[in-house]
């Protein structure tokens, strides 16, 4: 499981509502609550966010794991215009339709992008975006792609808009992040708002409330070491030897394998003088020096 997944999502989506456009019509992967928040005639804006695609592209040992620089975690958002009506009339399922664009609705598109990656960039008085900001390390490249679909020439008007992200380290379970960590504001803003119909707070809070490993088993958990791996390799506070029930014993001058020091005092005076030494050159031959 990687936490960072869906923190990042819902950073993204406390971020965007009520923000643009779309105000409250914001959600996580979900289009079930969409059906509902645009049910009538009228067509109104939306956008929902996907973290779908997760990829580390080039992985050259178990390390790579957890290591946020090799990542590739992909924020798309989906814009789109759409009236909801039920089918058949009053009392069947809600079925979405989407709006034939036209100058205005391609406007409204437009204008919501633009208002997205503000939310999420260019606040500065955002909370959420400011968390997202944090989780997300750097984005590599940034796609924006008409969409919808042509169907008997008729455009839908809809925009997707991808963030190829580079995060932080992902947190492995029973690992407790440093008190600086942002997944704590994490918890403390999702707490006091909510970001969705879960309560994605309590959820982090239990991942986090696992049994807490010691600094080695740490170490060995973001490198993928195994645990006899772990004890040869790791030189960490805490660490077992690698031979079992053995204790390390104080080193000891008196040990045969150890030298003592030679030298216990170095003191400079400067009345202390040297005589210059005699050096006799003898001569090589073949005339005065």
């Amino acid at each position: 499981m990687s936490l960072l997944r869906p923190v990042i999502r819902a950073c993204a989506v406390g971020a965007l509502r009520n923000k643009t456009w779309c105000q409250d019509r914001v959600y996580d992967s979900d289009m079930t609550p969409l059906a509902e928040a645009v049910l009538g005639t009228a067509a109104k804006p939306y956008a929902v966010v996907y973290t779908d695609t997760d990829d580390i592209p080039l992985v050259l040992g178990k390390a790579e794991i957890y290591d946020g620089r090799t990542r590739r975690l992909q924020v798309a958002i989906e814009i789109g215009v759409a009236s909801a009506v039920h089918d058949p009339a009053p009392a069947g399922p809600v079925t979405i339709r989407f709006a034939a664009t036209d100058q205005g609705m391609e406007w409204a598109c437009d204008l919501i992008e633009s208002q997205c990656m503000a939310a999420l960039i260019g606040d500065p008085h955002s909370d959420w975006g400011d968390l997202f900001k944090r989780f997300v390390y750097k984005i590599h490249r940034v796609q924006r792609r008409r969409g919808g679909q042509a169907q008997t020439g008729v455009r839908f008007a809809a925009r997707r808009i991808i963030l190829v992200c580079e995060t932080l380290f992902d947190i492995p379970p029973g690992v407790k992040p440093a008190p600086q960590h942002p997944i704590y504001d994490f918890i403390e803003l999702a707490t006091v708002g909510a970001v969705g119909e879960v309560d994605v707070a309590s959820l982090v809070k239990q991942f986090l409330e696992a049994q807490s490993a010691p600094e080695w088993r740490i170490a060995q958990a973001y490198l993928g070491l195994d645990s006899d791996a772990a004890r040869d390799t790791l030189v960490v506070t805490g660490s077992p030897l690698p031979w079992p029930n053995m204790e390390e014993p104080p080193l000891d001058y008196s040990d045969i394998n150890e030298y003592p020091p030679g030298l216990d005092k170095l003191t400079f005076d400067p009345d202390v003088t040297t005589e210059p030494m005699d050096v006799n050159i003898p001569n090589s031959g073949g005339g005065s020096p």
